[in-house]
Formats: structure tokens, sequence, C-alpha cells
């Protein structure tokens, strides 16, 4: 190549352009995303579409009742709310004041959630909480989170560990409330115990000494 540029300069022939190299791109596969790396998730099937489970999740009241030790919550706009929520972590119950703010809109797909937390002297929490709802063969949703949460100050001496724990049961406690806000069936109830049978005997006995 080196040497038909000397003789192209000295004849004054055009080099034949090249065409530009080709980027090859991977298509997207359908229904896969980028995981973070640091956090923890989880999955909660609903009984409900995604349409309905959307707005669920945007109503103040659903949210308010879905957040374990939220104590007061007011929507101060579409994407914005405003929440005070009591809190155990470690030995100490800790009192956020906190913003919630939605982001990355996609109706009815997926959102974003983004807290931000105050706690006072003890320190500052904050945390994302990415949410993908899946429509089912039924008619149903299966609701995707993932979450990461960081905190500063004197919170941060509790270390890594103590803090997802906590984080982990408080989100997962969060869509299991969610989805009995929706409506989904619980549990059966647990079977009555042997005191409890006892009970009911001696009721009836009674009640046949009364007759």
């Amino acid at each position: 190549m080196l040497a038909r540029r000397c003789v192209a300069a000295l004849t004054g022939e055009a080099l034949p352009r090249h065409a530009p190299l080709a980027v090859r791109q991977t298509p997207a596969t359908p229904g896969t995303e980028a995981v973070p790396k640091d956090g923890f998730g989880g999955r909660q099937a609903l009984a409900a579409p995604p349409a309905q489970v959307w707005q669920a999740i945007l109503d103040a009241q659903n949210l308010q009742a879905s957040i374990p030790g939220c104590e007061a919550l007011v929507q101060r706009s579409a994407t914005d709310y405003e929440a005070t929520v009591k809190v155990g972590l470690g030995p100490l119950s800790v009192r956020f004041k906190s913003e919630v703010t939605l982001h990355d809109l996609q109706p009815p797909r997926s959102l974003t959630m983004v807290f931000v937390g105050q706690a006072g002297a003890l320190g500052s929490g904050q945390g994302t909480a990415r949410v993908r709802f899946e429509p089912t063969g039924d008619g149903g949703t299966v609701l995707h989170w993932w979450v990461q949460v960081q905190l500063s100050g004197r919170l941060a001496q509790f270390g890594n560990r103590l803090v997802e724990a906590s984080s982990r049961k408080l989100s997962e406690e969060f869509f299991e409330r969610f989805a009995r806000v929706l409506g989904v069936p619980g549990d059966p109830p647990p079977p009555p115990s042997p005191w409890h049978r006892l009970q009911r005997l001696l009721a009836r006995w009674l009640s046949l000494f009364r007759k």
C-alpha cells in the first residue's frame, strides 16, 4: 500500500477509495436487559394485568400501604412523593424523611423508583428500585424488581451485610404488601392448633349440659 501511494504521488494517479469498515451490531434479544453487578432482586406474581398493576403502583395510597413502616406519604406531583418511614436497622429504629421520585416511565412495561432519605444526625440513605412488568398467559403479571441501596454517615458503619439483609427484607415485604393491595389471594389460614380444638370440644360439651 505504501508503494502504491508513492507511485500515485509521482504520476498523479488517484487511489481507489475503500469503503468504511462496517460495525457489526448484535440485535438485542427480546425480554432481556442488563443487570447491575451490585444489588439484589426478586419477582412477585400478581393476579392483575400489567396496565392495572401500573396504575396501582402509581397511587399514593397503595404506595403508603405497601411501604413497610410508612407513617405518612404525600404526592407532590405525578412523579414525586414525600414520605416518613420508620425502619429497623440492626439494633436501631431509624426514621427517614424521604423523597421518592419516579424515572424512566415506560407504561405499562417498566419504571425506576429513586429513594433519598434523611435520618438526621445518623446520616442518610438512598436507593434505586428498577421494576419491570411481564404479562403472563393467564392475564396476570410477573413483577421483576432489582434494588440498590447505599447509606452514608453513621448508618454506613453497620456494614454491607447488615444493610443488604435489612434492605432485602424491606424490599420483599414491600412487593408482598403490594400484591395484597391488588387483591392477590393470600396463603390459606393455618389449621387450628390442638389447644383450639380442645377448646371447641369443651364448648360443645358445656352446651350439651346447658340443654
